[in-house]
């Protein structure tokens, strides 16, 4: 890909607010910039052109070790870790080399990685806030209790089941406040739809 064409390009993805795509192909072009750096840093491994440096490869170590809870790690272990790391690196190489990453398929399935994440973090952030905001009273508590023996069938006595009313109670309550979050996003933004357009062609 030329020089221009890439300018082009990045200016709109820019425009969409793309930004994850944005660093990721700068990072393509500024490879040479960053192997630079690296040369500086104690390098634990050189795969063609690129340089694995002892911090990379203990970050992706710390974070093997978060995901995998039985992940030892053993001198045996970090070689065999080192390897599925080499590995990867020359794939990507491979399909890098081939162009795939700059194909319209791979553009389009970060964009959606990139927004799915995005909103996925962001549900989960006023998640917490509205948790810090939320409380459930004896009150509720109680008349929960009520209607559920009212279903029929035999209940534990209040005590034995009060924290798990409450708990059901707060999730509820969360749920509601981020729906109505969701609702009052939509009913205070600015947006326009052409129903013609949109029922065009049936």
């Amino acid at each position: 890909m030329k020089i221009n064409e890439y300018n082009k390009r990045v200016r709109r993805i820019m425009k969409k607010g793309l930004f994850f795509i944005l660093i990721f192909y700068s990072f393509i072009f500024l490879s040479g910039c960053t192997q630079e750096r690296a040369e500086k840093k104690e390098v634990i491994a050189r795969i063609n052109d690129y340089k694995l440096t002892r911090q990379e490869f203990e970050d992706q170590l710390i974070e093997e070790l978060t995901m995998e809870t039985d992940f030892k790690v053993t001198r045996e272990a970090k070689s065999v870790f080192l390897e599925q790391l080499i590995r990867k690196e020359l794939l990507i190489q491979e399909a890098q080399k081939s162009g795939m990453d700059r194909k319209e398929k791979f553009v389009k399935t970060i964009e959606r990685y990139w927004e799915s994440t995005l909103i996925r973090d962001l549900m989960e952030l006023k998640g917490d806030e509205f948790d810090k905001r939320t409380y459930v009273s004896e009150e509720e508590i109680n008349v929960r209790y009520q209607e559920m023996k009212k279903t029929g069938g035999e209940l534990p006595p209040l005590e034995e089941i009060r924290e798990k009313i409450a708990e059901q109670l707060k999730d509820q309550k969360k749920r509601e406040k981020l729906k109505q979050w969701i609702n009052d996003l939509r009913k205070n933004a600015k947006i326009e739809i052409d129903q013609k357009l949109l029922h065009q062609g049936g």
